[in-house]
C-alpha cells in the first residue's frame, strides 16, 4: 500500500519531530511518501500526482481541503488533525490528537475502512464542511490578513474570528444589509449572510459546537441557512442561534431560513461579497454556484464513526482472483 502523507509544516500543531512520528505510525499499514508544501495550493497538486493509494492530509482544515480538491477518483483519503480547529476531522469522529488519530488511520488502511462522503462545491472548488457569504467571509478575511502579518503564519485563536466580526459589523453601522439574492429551485431569497454546510456542526468555537446548520448530514445533500437584513437590535439571532438554542433550523425565525437537503443553490450580489470555504478566505465574488456531489471521496473513518456513513458498494476482485 503506497500512503502519501501531505503536510502543512506551518499548521498550527505540526513540528518536524511529529511528522516523523505521524509517517512511523502510518508506516504500520503501508510504504510512506512525505511532502511538505511550500506554497498555497500545493497540496492539491500532491495529491492529484499519481503512485498513492492513500493520502493523507496532515495540518488544519485548509490542508484537509487542498487535499481534498486533489484527490483521484480511486484512491482513499485521510486526515490528521494538526491545525488550529481541524472541523472536519471531529466531523470524522477522529481523535483530536495527532498522533492517535494517526494509529486510528494506519488500522483504517490495513482494513481498508472508509466510506463514501458527498462534499459542496462553490464555483467548482469543493468544501469538506461549509461555505461562507457575507459577515463570516468577512471575519474570515480579516483573520487571515493578521496570520499572514505574523512571523510564523499561524492561525491566531478562535476569539480573534469574533473580534474581526465585530470589526466586520462596525463598519456596516452594526447592520448587516441584504446584499445577495439566494436562489433554490423556484425560490428566491434577499439576504446579508448564507451558510452552507454537509455536516453538523458548523464549525467549533473552542470546545463549543456552532449549530447553525443542525440538521445537516453525511447521509443527505447541503444544508443551507439564509439570513435577511438584520438591524442592531436583531443581530442577537447570530450567537444565539449558533451556540445555544437553533430554532431556526424549524423555521421558528421569519428574518432565517433554514433550507434542508438541498443539491443547488445559485447567488447572484448586488456587490462583491466575500467568500469562505473550509475557514479559508476566497476573495470576493459577484456570483456563486453551489452544488452537491455525492460520494465524492473516499474517506477512511475509525470504528466509532461507521454507522454515520452509507455503506460503500463492494469493491472489485483483484484480476486474477
Amino acid at each position: 500500500m503506497q500512503v502519501r502523507l501531505i503536510v502543512n509544516p506551518n499548521a498550527s500543531g505540526v513540528q518536524g519531530a511529529l511528522i516523523d512520528q505521524v509517517a512511523a505510525r502510518l508506516a504500520r499499514a503501508g510504504d510512506v511518501e512525505v511532502r511538505l508544501t511550500e506554497r498555497p495550493g500545493q497540496a492539491t497538486d500532491l495529491a492529484r500526482a499519481p503512485g498513492a493509494d492513500v493520502v493523507v492530509a496532515m495540518g488544519g482544515d485548509g490542508t484537509a481541503n487542498e487535499v481534498a480538491n486533489g484527490m483521484p477518483p480511486e484512491a482513499l483519503m485521510g486526515v490528521v488533525p494538526a491545525g488550529a480547529s481541524s472541523v472536519f476531522a471531529r466531523q470524522l469522529r477522529l481523535p483530536r490528537q495527532t498522533l492517535p488519530a494517526a494509529a486510528v488511520l494506519a488500522a483504517a488502511i490495513a482494513e481498508r475502512r472508509w466510506r463514501p462522503v458527498g462534499l459542496g462545491s462553490v464555483n467548482g472548488r469543493m468544501f469538506t464542511f461549509s461555505a461562507g457569504m457575507g459577515l463570516e467571509a468577512e471575519a474570515t478575511r480579516i483573520v487571515d490578513e493578521r496570520r499572514h502579518r505574523r512571523p510564523d503564519g499561524r492561525r491566531p485563536r478562535d476569539s480573534a474570528v469574533v473580534a474581526a466580526a465585530g470589526r466586520a459589523l462596525w463598519s456596516d453601522r452594526l447592520s448587516m444589509p441584504a446584499r445577495i439574492t439566494v436562489t433554490a429551485g423556484d425560490r428566491s431569497m434577499r439576504a446579508s449572510y448564507l451558510a452552507i454546510a454537509n455536516q453538523h456542526p458548523y464549525s467549533y468555537w473552542g470546545r463549543l459546537p456552532v449549530r447553525t446548520t443542525p440538521r445537516a448530514s453525511f447521509a443527505s445533500a447541503l444544508d443551507a441557512v439564509v439570513v435577511s437584513a438584520l438591524r442592531p437590535r436583531q443581530l442577537w439571532r447570530l450567537p444565539a442561534y449558533g451556540l445555544v438554542w437553533p430554532r431556526h433550523a424549524r423555521g421558528g425565525d421569519r428574518h432565517v431560513t433554514y433550507l434542508h437537503d438541498v443539491a443547488a443553490l445559485d447567488v447572484a450580489c448586488d456587490v462583491p461579497v466575500g467568500l469562505q470555504l473550509d475557514g479559508e478566505y476566497l476573495g470576493q465574488v459577484e456570483a456563486a454556484e453551489v452544488r452537491y456531489h455525492p460520494q465524492a471521496l473516499r474517506v477512511l473513518i475509525p470504528p466509532a464513526a461507521e454507522a454515520s456513513f452509507p455503506v460503500p458498494a463492494p469493491e472489485p476482485a483483484a484480476a486474477g482472483t
